[in-house]
């Protein structure tokens, strides 16, 4: 057996209802999402910029430690020696040089030591082991920067390129002069892989007055002219880069004597960019998931809503099929539930009209080979009348006709005689004409209608006749109506006297707007209507009603004579023996009607050529105007 699904065209029920259902959670869904992933956008852009602010602060924190750190021990180193006995030796530069000692071994990261002379600018060593030494500054620098006697952090220029920071501390009492302890690191490759590990980011850069010197993932120079990341003097401040990296500046150098403008450059990437894409991803899955999940339910439950439908589309498939013993058992009480009630009505109605249409059609068929019998039965018998009576005659009359013309080939003088003869016979003959032409249908009825037609039946008959109307002269009718109404009073009339022992016969005729009423009843022996017995003739009557849709009810009793009652309807014919059948329909149900075929007519014969010719005192009706009997 097909699933639901497979019994479902693409333009039924199921589908659409699932397309609906997954149409509207997959819009709910897009939306929740980009709502969802707008408001994330967002919060982790706010928190990587607070993230990596963070890290600038504890960068530029650090530094300020380190630097009061470091100035601290020069100072502390200074004043150590200072506080010698006296009469110890106080070589200057041995001084300088016990002190820069010390100060390197307690920080190793310090590559860079000299004493600069306040005079002349110059710097010297002093024989500690320096990968750089710094670069002379200008003695109206040195000058300005020895007036101050607390130490400084700088960014200053070395011998053969590059820059470094160091920290300067001003000793007026090492010499003559004024001299500055020097000590510090170069800014470099080194130094920006120290702050990439002190720091967590990407990458570091350094910037010395708006050039790059140096990137913790580069060598220990680069190239000149290289562009910072971003805007290197917007200090605490995060920037958000073309390329989607975040980048934050941390200050080292200021625009005084002996220092140069510098930063250091923290690099990252976005962690939007890469969270954003896994958001992104675990976002398709659950889409996908929710579409999944959400469309299994939904067809679920489209089946759940759609599968009573199919069941009533197969069984109207079914029923439609003739298949009418299905039934719509759907147990609901919705409006799928009414649905069903309704179909099952309609299905037992329809059940109902179909078995009447059945014994309609039945009753139809017999009908009809009844007619065929009876007109086989009416021609045979027409023919044999023809065949004894009026063409025996025909013979006969030839026949005098010869002998007449020999006796007046003898006996001119005899003409009157002959001719009287001849009259005679043809008179005969023309009297057995009338006869058969009235048995197959009446000249007055044709030309004065149904009630002069019955008076004449009634003057025909040998037993007493009493022919009423209402009203009185009944209306020309419909020629059927009227043919039908004749025949059959004229055969129940012919019943009567042929079988009931009738002594008396009563016609009663009346018609209102819709119907012709026709009843006939006589006080003879009566009989069984529903006996086996002489059935022909009320077969025969009752084709005649129901041929036009009209009732026949035939009363009779042993000892109580016979009642024919008939209704013609006026308006029109329904159609066939629907009329008559109608009222074996019960329960009220709208009548049904059949459309026949009419059967074609029959091709004249010589019966119907002779009586369509002429015959002396008036046109015999012709066949084409019998009804069928």
């Amino acid at each position: 057996m097909r699933s639901a699904w497979g019994s479902t065209s693409r333009s039924g029920l199921l589908p659409k209802v699932l397309a609906a259902f997954v149409a509207a959670l997959a819009i709910a869904s897009l939306a929740t999402t980009l709502v969802e992933t707008r408001l994330t956008r967002q919060q982790i852009e706010q928190q990587a910029i607070t993230l990596f602010g963070e890290a600038g602060e504890v960068l530029d924190a650090r530094l300020s430690t380190e630097a009061v750190r470091t100035n601290q021990l020069m100072s502390t180193v200074s004043q150590q020696l200072f506080a010698e006995p006296a009469g110890t030796a106080r070589d200057p530069d041995d001084l300088a040089r016990r002190a820069l000692s010390v100060v390197r071994t307690t920080d190793p990261d310090l590559e860079l030591v000299g004493v600069v002379e306040t005079g002349t600018g110059q710097v010297r060593t002093l024989g500690l082991p320096s990968r750089k030494g710094v670069a002379p500054p200008a003695p109206e620098a040195v000058l300005e920067v020895a007036r101050r006697a607390t130490s400084s952090q700088r960014i200053v220029p070395l011998e053969g390129g590059g820059h470094g920071l160091v920290y300067v501390l001003s000793v007026e009492r090492l010499g003559a002069e004024p001299r500055l302890l020097v000590a510090g690191f170069p800014l470099n490759a080194v130094a920006a892989r120290r702050y990439l590990e002190q720091t967590g980011v990407d990458q570091v850069e350094l910037v010395v007055d708006g050039a790059v010197v140096a990137r913790s993932g580069g060598a220990e120079g680069t190239s000149p002219g290289v562009e910072p990341a971003g805007e290197w003097q917007r200090t605490r401040e995060t920037q958000q880069l073309a390329d989607g990296q975040l980048v934050r500046y941390v200050a080292l150098g200021a625009e005084r004597p002996w220092d140069t403008p510098a930063a250091i450059g923290l690099i990252s990437e976005d962690p939007l960019a890469t969270l954003d894409g896994a958001l992104a991803r675990t976002r398709i899955a659950m889409l996908v998931l929710l579409l999944v999940v959400g469309g299994g339910l939904a067809l679920a439950l489209a089946q759940l809503f759609t599968r009573p439908l199919v069941r009533l589309t197969a069984t109207a498939t079914a029923i439609a099929g003739g298949d009418l013993d299905r039934s719509f058992d759907v147990e609901r009480s919705d409006e799928i539930g009414r649905l069903a009630d309704a179909l099952e009505r309609m299905r037992r109605g329809l059940r109902a009209q179909l078995m009447v249409i059945r014994r309609q059609a039945h009753a139809l068929q017999d009908a009809a080979r009844r007619v065929v019998a009876v007109q086989d039965a009416e021609r045979q018998r027409i023919a044999q009348d023809l065949h004894d009576g009026i063409q025996q005659q025909l013979v006969v009359l030839r026949m005098q006709v010869g002998a007449a013309r020999r006796e007046l080939e003898a006996e001119p003088d005899h003409l009157d005689a002959v001719t009287q003869r001849l009259n005679v016979s043809i008179d005969h003959l023309l009297d057995q004409l009338r006869s058969t032409g009235q048995q197959l249908f009446p000249a007055i009825l044709r030309d004065r209608g149904l009630g002069p037609a019955l008076f004449s039946l009634a003057a025909r008959i040998e037993l007493p006749v009493d022919p009423t109307f209402d009203p009185d002269p009944l209306p020309r009718l419909d020629s059927e109506v009227e043919s039908n109404a004749y025949f059959l009073v004229s055969e129940a009339v012919l019943n009567a006297v042929k079988h009931a022992q009738a002594s008396r016969i009563s016609i009663e005729v009346r018609m209102d707007t819709e119907h012709l009423y026709v009843h006939v009843d006589d006080d003879g022996v009566g009989f069984d209507p529903h006996g086996t017995g002489h059935r022909g003739g009320l077969l025969h009557m009752r084709d005649r009603v129901q041929a036009l849709g009209g009732v026949l009810d035939v009363t009779s009793a042993a000892g109580e004579g016979t009642r024919v009652d008939a209704t013609f309807p006026l308006a029109g014919r329904s159609g066939s023996v629907v009329g008559a059948l109608q009222v074996e329909q019960d329960g009220g149900d709208p009548t049904v009607e059949i459309d026949l075929l009419r059967q074609p007519q029959l091709p004249e014969d010589r019966v119907g050529v002779l009586l369509d010719g002429p015959v002396g005192d008036g046109q015999l009706p012709g066949d084409g105007r019998v009804p069928p009997a």
